[in-house]
Parts: structure tokens; C-alpha cells; sequence
């Protein structure tokens, strides 16, 4: 959010204080401020003009006569708004304005241009470049800018994320009491208008049908309004914070959201009869100001002309009723509504506008009232005295009242630790706008209604407010005293450190994090329905509606996106899965998924295929699961996971998972001439203990000896099969097996496959003769021969 000093300086004096320091006394005490600004305005030589005609040159050009005092310009102009009689900013020929450009006479389609009608940008005072600058008529002609606005200002820009729970601060004057608190300065009071003296008019027809969602409305109606000119000081200052200008009725409303964090609305009155907030209540479309159709759903709160919507609530307005400059009566709109109903339809829109963003911190609705009166205060400052044709009429509750809390004042000396005078935490207080008083030994605090009752509602929060104005600087370092306890371990989260050690450090995966919801767009391009997912009752965004039950479609999104940088890289993302079970029932399961994307001229795929395979074993080694086995999939589950392209994953417990490459469709989705080799596991399965179990076997005092032997087995056997063939055999000088290289097919039979295992055999008695050896090899032998199996 964007703070113009110079607006700040109207409410309480900072003129002897740098801004670099009253920005980091904001930081300190306030909010993080991220950057600090200077708006430099280019005033000089340019003066008040008045259109005295313009004549059309062409489409898009007029040929425009400017008088400035007793001078007289012309100028070519293109300008969508320039017109006879108005008034506006006139750089002649040997002017520099705000981009370096110096200003020349010259002829501009045929006719002499002695200098530009300029627009906010060309002055560098912001705010666009959509048409030339519309100043008041009560502007003396001739008059140098820059003795009316000031040549420079400073724009604090403020973390917004530090703000969200002061909704008071979304507004300058808000930001002008803490600067006041702070530097420890007077706070001038805000004028507004006395609107009791219109108590005795009638009340405006307003029917509030939603409480929950509206918690407050107010609405005054004025008449014989015009659409006039903002005031100077209005317009330069909307213009610093990048804010168009349109007219006074309208750029009032900015002002006042800018000034006081309250949004505002003003309709055409002439087209409305009777005000009504309720929902949709149905599905539908609704056109908004900015001439876009939006698609309504049944909950989405609206303002309606009786039966007739015409404002989307708390965000913008409708192209139906907006103020024109022929509106000569007007209804002024100034609510409160519920912060989570703005963000979802907001949200859901794709529709975040200044008024959303400041509802949606939960605005107090006592700054309802005091909009219109502040609105109505500057119509009079303008010299506007509109017909008042309805008392201030408001719905709901206000909620004026001070809020009382009282407090031990030994509170704040055990919460802080170092003791603060009684008079200092008094003065405090009252310069934040809070009522303050100490009776004995008890603080007696009383909350003013502009702060939010999600942001000061416990003693904690009144400690809160006096530290930070003390200063948080102002605290003495010291360690607290505690007891130390042993720590406890998690197990579980320790198994899941060491599967990403594993994978990161020794298989180079890099640890991704996705979002815990589908993204539905995504879905639907390669073809995937999760079955059994949760849906989410608020998504934050429309496409984002089921919760994950796979991690695979997000890796593979993240796979598509990462393969147009690079030609090899492995993911990986340990992560939750949500499933529904049976009608209310719920069920979570964390997943342990990745994806090695190469392209297809680094290596074949049986290749990578086998190195993430082996990748996996390596895992359950280290997490102590034992042996996992590999059995080929034969049916699609899913468009990554097809009938001969992944195998399933298991171990003695049970199933862990599945492991596979992309094939088909879903490839050339992601990348041509690639290789993407996918797996997922349930992580939860591999609960294996944390440390391998050590067991102490006392050696040999004969010496033993390792023997190889290559297996000859039909080449549709399967490794596990084979390996659990060959644990059958047993032998008592046979200690421990392993095995060496897998299959190979080379200098073999046709249809058969070998592969080598070593044996380690000791005797316990004596050193191995010849003799045992033979004796166990004939025996080894014939197993093979009983199994279907020979020695290569």
C-alpha cells in the first residue's frame, strides 16, 4: 500500500523529520515499510488554461485554442477529453516535461501547435495518461501550477501482509495517528459534516435481507449535484497514488477509501427507487463498470435497485446505475460487509479492486458513518451546498460504543519485563485514540470503535500497543529462565529427513512443494478423474475445487514446465493425499512421489529406468524396510500409469507402490523426444525402524571362503522368483549369499537368462577341506536341477 507524506503532513506535523526516518520508526513500531519514494512533479512554466474552442482535424485531433491570463495558445490536441470551456494544465513551446521531453513550436497537421494541453503523466504526477488533466473552473487563468500543487512528494510504500489485521491503517489518516503516536506529536481531528440537522427528512427506502453478510449499510441521497471538477488538492493527491481522476462525485468516494480505509459507492440517484441487500440468489451474469460481464452465483451478495441488482457488494459497482456527467442527483453508499463472503466472490472472480482488498480485513462499522459525513464535509469545502433529500439512513449495527477492558497494571511489568511508568502507558494510549485511566493498581482501557474487534479484544493486545510505541529497542536483552528437558524425537519425522537426504544427496532429486489441490484446467489435459476425492468448500480459485489424492498430476505439471529449461533433471515431493471414505468419513495418507525427465539422446530407457529403480531399492534399504519386489503392471490405472509401462511395488508387509515411465498421449504432452520415469509411494508403508538392527555374531576361528555361482533360468523368470527359489536351499556350512550381476542373456541358449550369485561357506570345526567343498557344490547342484534351474 501507497502513502503520500504529503497527505500525511495535513494531520499531523512531520515537516523538521526525514522520511527515511519516519519510515523506519513505521517499521519499528507499525508496519514493515518496503520502499520509500520521491514523486517529483515537472510544474515548471506550466500554467492554467481555459479551452476557448477546439475544431476538429481529424479523427482522432483538434485544433484547440488555450487562453492562459492574457495570453493566447494553439495547439493540436488528441486528447479524448478536451472540449470548449474547460480548464486545464497548458505547457507552452520551451517547457520540459516529466519523460525529458522540451517542448517546441511547431506545425502539428497543418496548423500551428505553440504547446501541449498536458495529462497527469506528462506533469509526472501519475495517474495514467487517458486525457488531459480536468482542473476546477474557479482556477485563476494563467496561474503557474506550481505555485498550487507541490513540486515533489513522498510515497511510502507499506508491506501489505503487516496490515492485515489493522484495517484502520488502510487509510492515510489512520497511518497519520500511529506517525502522530509515534513521534509523539498532537493528531489534528478530521472535520466532517453535522448530518443530525437533517434527522427530520425522511429515511431513504433500505431493506438489509442479509445481516450476516451486511453487517451495516448506510445510504444518504443529495440532490442538484453536479459532475464537476474535482478540487486540485483531491486530484494531485488521487493522482500520487496512481488513482485516475473522473469528477468530483466520483473521485470523492476514492478519496475518502484512501483517506479513512472505508470504501465508498455513489449511484446515479435518478435510477434507483429503493435500496436492497441480498444475494443473487441464483445463477446468472451481471454486468460491473468496467463493462465486463461476470457469472453470478446464487451466494454472491449484491446491492439491488428493488428487484433490479446494480452494484456487486463491497467490490464494484454496476455499468446500470454508475454516475455519469449528466447525474444531478445522487445516492451515497458507505457499508460494512463480511470479509470472507468479499474474498470469495472476489477470489472466485478474478476481481480484486481496492474497495475488496480493504473489506476484506474486516472494516469496524463505525467508519460507515463517519464516510459520509467526511464526503459531505469536502462537498462543502468545494463550494457544493447539494439539496439533502433523506436523512442519514443505516441498517444494522454501528457499533459505536467503546469497548472496556481492565487490567492489573502488574501485568504489563511481568509480559514486558521492563517496568514502564503509569503516565507513560497512560500517554500512550491516548495518543493511539484509546481512553486511559489508572485507578490504583488497575488500568481501565477503553477501545475506540474504529479498531477492529479481531485486532484489540485481550489485555494481550493493550500490552501489544504500549510495547510497540515504547519501542521494542527500548526492551533489555535477557534470557528467560527455564528448565531444560531432554528433547523428545520424532521418529517418524527423522524416517522422513533421511528419505530426502537419500534421494537429494545421493540420487540428485530436488524437493518440490505443490499445493494440496488438483488443478482441475490440468486434469482435464491429460485426462485424469481421481477417484475418491474431497472437494473443497472454499477453493481459491475455481479450478482449484478437489483435494489431492495422487501427487502425480502436480509433478507432472511441474515436469511439463521445467522441461523447456532443461534437458535432465529428478523431483521429488514428499507430501499428503486426502481420500474420501464412504459418506463423512475422511482419510489421510502421506505420499512419497518424484519424476526423472532426460532427454532420449542421453540414454536409453531401460537405462533410466533402472537407475530410478535402483534409486528406490537403495531407499528401502535405508529406511530398513527390507527387500522390495518388482511385479509388472498389466492394466491402465491411470494416463502415467499404463498396462506394460510401470510395475507395482511391494514388500513382505504388503503393497508400497508403483513405478513406471510415461507413455503415449500423456508424453507428447509433456515433452517430445523425452523420457519420463515416474514413481509413488504409500511412505506410510515403509515403516521399517529407524536404525538397522545390529547383531553381534562371533567370528569364524576356521577360515571360510566365497564361492560364485551363474544360474541359468528361463528368461520369463522373474528375479524375485528367482531369488525365492534359491532361498530353499540351505546348508550348514553355508553362512550368507549375495547376489552379483543381474541378467544377461549374452553366449546362452535361446530363451534362457543367467545371473551370479556368491556364497560365503565356513566350517565350524576346521578349515574347509577339498572334500567339503565338493560335497556342497553336488548338493547346490542338484537343488538347481530340482528347481528347474543349472549352473552356467
Amino acid at each position: 500500500m501507497k502513502i503520500s507524506l504529503e497527505w500525511i503532513a495535513q494531520y499531523v506535523d512531520v515537516s523538521d523529520i526525514a522520511p527515511d526516518m519516519i519510515a523506519e520508526r513505521l517499521t519499528m513500531a507499525t508496519a514493515e515499510v518496503e520502499a520509500v519514494e520521491t514523486l517529483t512533479r515537472s510544474l515548471d512554466g506550466v500554467r492554467v488554461g481555459k479551452v476557448v474552442s477546439a475544431e476538429a482535424v481529424s479523427d482522432t485531433n483538434a485544433f484547440v485554442r488555450v487562453e492562459c491570463g492574457t495570453d493566447t495558445f494553439s495547439t493540436v490536441c488528441g486528447a479524448p477529453n478536451v472540449r470548449p470551456g474547460m480548464t486545464s494544465a497548458f505547457a507552452p513551446a520551451g517547457v520540459r516535461l516529466a519523460d525529458g521531453t522540451r517542448l517546441e513550436a511547431r506545425q502539428v497537421a497543418g496548423r500551428p501547435s505553440q504547446g501541449v494541453l498536458c495529462s497527469s503523466e506528462e506533469l509526472g504526477m501519475g495517474g495514467g495518461h487517458l486525457g488531459i488533466v480536468d482542473l476546477p473552473d474557479s482556477l485563476a487563468s494563467g496561474r503557474l501550477l506550481s505555485e498550487l500543487i507541490p513540486p515533489t512528494d513522498t510515497i511510502i510504500e507499506i508491506d501489505n501482509k503487516s496490515l492485515t489485521h489493522r484495517p484502520d491503517l488502510w487509510g492515510h489518516y489512520g497511518l497519520a495517528r500511529e506517525v502522530a503516536a509515534v513521534l509523539g506529536r498532537p493528531l489534528r481531528p478530521l472535520e466532517r459534516a453535522d448530518l443530525s440537522a437533517y434527522d427530520a427528512l425522511p429515511a431513504y427506502p433500505l431493506a438489509l435481507d442479509d445481516v450476516e453478510n451486511c453487517p451495516c449499510y448506510c445510504c444518504l441521497e443529495l440532490d442538484g449535484v453536479a459532475a464537476l471538477p474535482a478540487p486540485l488538492t483531491i486530484q494531485y493527491r488521487l493522482h500520487a497514488l496512481g488513482q485516475r481522476t473522473f469528477n468530483i462525485l466520483v473521485d470523492l468516494t476514492n478519496y475518502i477509501m484512501l483517506e479513512l480505509a472505508q470504501p465508498m459507492h455513489a449511484f446515479d440517484g435518478a435510477r434507483l427507487r429503493a435500496v436492497r441487500i441480498a444475494p443473487f440468489g441464483r445463477s446468472g451474469s451481471f454486468t460491473t463498470l468496467d463493462g465486463q460481464d461476470r457469472a453470478m452465483q446464487p451466494d454472491d451478495l449484491m446491492i439491488w435497485n428493488e428487484t433490479q441488482p446494480v452494484a456487486l457488494a463491497g467490490i464494484m459497482g454496476g455499468l446500470n446505475s454508475e454516475v455519469g456527467q449528466d447525474t444531478t442527483r445522487l445516492l451515497l453508499e458507505s457499508a460494512n460487509f463480511r470479509a470472507a463472503r468479499i474474498r470469495r466472490t472476489a477470489t472466485r472472480l478474478g476481481l480484486q479492486t481496492d474497495a475488496s482488498q480493504r473489506f476484506e480485513k474486516q472494516q469496524p462499522p463505525v467508519t460507515t458513518k463517519l464516510g459520509i459525513e467526511r464526503f459531505v464535509r469536502l462537498l462543502h469545502e468545494a463550494g457544493l451546498r447539494p439539496e439533502v433529500r433523506s436523512r442519514l439512513t443505516y441498517a444494522g449495527d454501528l457499533k459505536p460504543g467503546t469497548r472496556r477492558l481492565s487490567i492489573p497494571k502488574g501485568f504489563f511489568d511481568r509480559r514486558i519485563g521492563n517496568p514502564i511508568a503509569s503516565d507513560k502507558i497512560v500517554s500512550i494510549l491516548t495518543s493511539l485514540g484509546f481512553e486511559a485511566e489508572l485507578d490504583a493498581d488497575e488500568l481501565r482501557v477503553g477501545i475506540p470503535p474504529f479498531r477492529s474487534e479481531k485486532d484489540i479484544a485481550l489485555p494481550v493486545d493493550i500490552l501489544e500497543e504500549v510495547t510497540r510505541i515504547n519501542g521494542y529497542d527500548n526492551l533489555e536483552p535477557r534470557l528467560p529462565d527455564f528448565s531444560a528437558d531432554t528433547v523428545a524425537f520424532d521418529d517418524r519425522l527423522r524416517t522422513e529427513h533421511k528419505a530426502r537426504r537419500l534421494l537429494a544427496q545421493a540420487y540428485q532429486f530436488s524437493e518440490i512443494h505443490n499445493y494440496s489441490w488438483f488443478d482441475e484446467t490440468w486434469l482435464k489435459t491429460i485426462g485424469y478423474k481421481p477417484p475418491a476425492a474431497l472437494r473443497v468448500a472454499n477453493p481459491s480459485a475455481e479450478q482449484h475445487v478437489r483435494l489431492r489424492t495422487s501427487l502425480m498430476p502436480n509433478i507432472l505439471a511441474v515436469v511439463k514446465k521445467n522441461a523447456l529449461h532443461s534437458d535432465q533433471f529428478r523431483i521429488f515431493e514428499l507430501g499428503p493425499g486426502y481420500w474420501a471414505v464412504g459418506e463423512s468419513d475422511r482419510q489421510e495418507r502421506l505420499l512419497l512421489s518424484g519424476a526423472s525427465f532426460q532427454h532420449e539422446r542421453i540414454a536409453p530407457l531401460e537405462e533410466h529406468f533402472r537407475a530410478v529403480k535402483g534409486a528406490l531399492e537403495a531407499l528401502a534399504v535405508q529406511l530398513n524396510v527390507g527387500r522390495l519386489d518388482f511385479m509388472p503392471g498389466t492394466e491402465d490405472v491411470s494416463p502415467w500409469q499404463t498396462a506394460g509401462s510401470h510395475v507395482q511395488i511391494s514388500r513382505a508387509a504388503g503393497p508400497v507402490g508403483s513405478l513406471g515411465f510415461v507413455a503415449g498421449p500423456l508424453l507428447g504432452e509433456l515433452a517430445a523426444k523425452a523420457q519420463v520415469v515416474w514413481f509413488e509411494l504409500d511412505f506410510g508403508a515403509l515403516d521399517g525402524p529407524l536404525f538397522p538392527e545390529v547383531r553381534y555374531l562371533p567370528a569364524s576361528r576356521y577360515p571360510g571362503s566365497w564361492f560364485d555361482f551363474s544360474i541359468v533360468a528361463p528368461l520369463e523368470t522373474r528375479f524375485a522368483e528367482l531369488v525365492g527359489r534359491l532361498d530353499g536351499f540351505s546348508h550348514p556350512l553355508l553362512k550368507k549369499r549375495e547376489f552379483v550381476t543381474r541378467y544377461t542373456g549374452r553366449g546362452l541358449d535361446p530363451g534362457t537368462a543367467s545371473c551370479t550369485f556368491r556364497y560365503w561357506i565356513e566350517s565350524p570345526q576346521q578349515t574347509l577341506s577339498g572334500e567339503q567343498i565338493e560335497v556342497f557344490q553336488q548338493e547346490y547342484i542338484a537343488f538347481l536341477s530340482a528347481q528347474g534351474l543349472r549352473l552356467r
